[in-house]
């Protein structure tokens, strides 16, 4: 049996909208809105009976991309490495999407594709170095975002999408991505290709060591010091540094310092495995669990490996935002949640 629920996918709904009896089936359901009638489930019987929108979800996490492989090898991918780990990614239906979206639950996925959020920690220059080619500057080839580049060029069907956490005050070359003098350009670049600038504090603080202020001054200067360069931009998550909380879990999701105000809406662990997705009884958008993608590391191969061997733990899109669905023995067993209030 697969459940088909009319939702944003949050617990604190009420019962169950709609639930479907027959295995594997959807159904068409209206409601008045503005006096137009308004179709509640376009999911067809074969997409729902594939999909499963409870399944586990990876949010990936990277630094170094190619440089001097020496610096730093437990936290450096090379860009061939890199490549070959989207390129693992789209050959198994995998979609990129921004954190924002995930945590929000604003994933626009089509039907058979399982989301993957890519994470970028420290704003390194093998991140994002501009260089100059044919008398213009663009994304240095081998850097994470001239990968991504190019690899959205050769796959249109998969978009430039992923989060850079950045630190706008930390010592030379990840203040910004290095390069001062662009940081203009390089911020409006992630933004107008459609990637998210999330805060990871100013200078990488320790926020389970800083003064509650501290921790609102760290969020607000960053925020504002990315909005210099992009004027009006809104930073909605962080990437917790060194993966150390405040004791006050609150100042994560809003706080004030010296008149400036923020609301943030996710945050990101260091470490931690696959996540459940939103409205997940489990899933906690201030704790957000990610895999380190180091190939030094294996984390992101176990678990390549894992849904290869366990397809069914896996979430799966039915392609249509405005439905859940979820297959009953996940629905019953993975999340324990009672008449579908999932």
């Amino acid at each position: 049996m697969t459940l088909s629920i009319r939702s944003r996918f949050t617990p604190l709904l009420a019962p169950l909208i709609f639930l479907m009896l027959a295995a594997g089936c959807s159904a068409n359901d209206g409601e008045e809105q503005n006096g137009n009638p308004e179709q509640t489930n376009t999911v067809s019987p074969e997409v729902a009976a594939n999909a499963n929108e409870g399944g586990l979800i990876m949010v990936l996490e990277y630094h170094r991309v190619g440089g001097d492989p020496h610096f730093a090898p437990e936290w450096t991918i090379s860009a061939g490495d890199f490549r070959a780990q989207l390129q693992h990614l789209y050959d198994n239906d995998y979609y990129p999407v921004n954190f924002r979206d995930f945590v929000n639950d604003e994933m626009n996925v089509p039907a058979g594709k399982t989301p993957v959020v890519l994470t970028f920690d420290d704003s390194s220059d093998t991140q994002f170095t501009m260089a100059k080619r044919g008398g213009r500057l663009v994304p240095d080839p081998e850097g994470a975002v001239g990968v991504m580049a190019d690899f959205s060029r050769k796959n249109p069907e998969w978009p430039t999408r992923a989060t850079f956490f950045v630190l706008p005050e930390a010592d030379a070359p990840n203040n910004l991505f290095g390069q001062p003098e662009h940081s203009k350009e390089k911020l409006n670049y992630l933004v107008d290709n459609g990637m998210e600038i999330g805060t990871h504090t100013l200078y990488h603080e320790n926020l389970a060591l800083a003064s509650p202020e501290e921790v609102q001054r760290q969020i607000v200067l960053s925020i504002e010091a990315i909005q210099q360069f992009v004027p009006g931009y809104e930073v909605d998550t962080l990437g917790v540094p060194f993966g150390e909380y405040p004791s006050d879990i609150n100042l994560l999701k809003s706080g004030s310092y010296k008149g400036k105000t923020y609301e943030l809406d996710g945050a990101v662990e260091v470490t931690g495995g696959a996540t459940y997705p939103p409205g997940h009884p489990e899933f906690d958008p201030y704790h957000v669990p990610r895999i380190q993608a180091e190939p030094f590391k294996a984390d992101l191969q176990y678990y390549f490996d894992y849904f290869e061997e366990n397809p069914e733990d896996r979430y799966v899109s039915d392609g249509d935002p405005d439905t859940k669905t979820i297959p009953e023995p996940v629905m019953e067993e993975t999340t324990g949640a009672v008449q579908g209030q999932y």
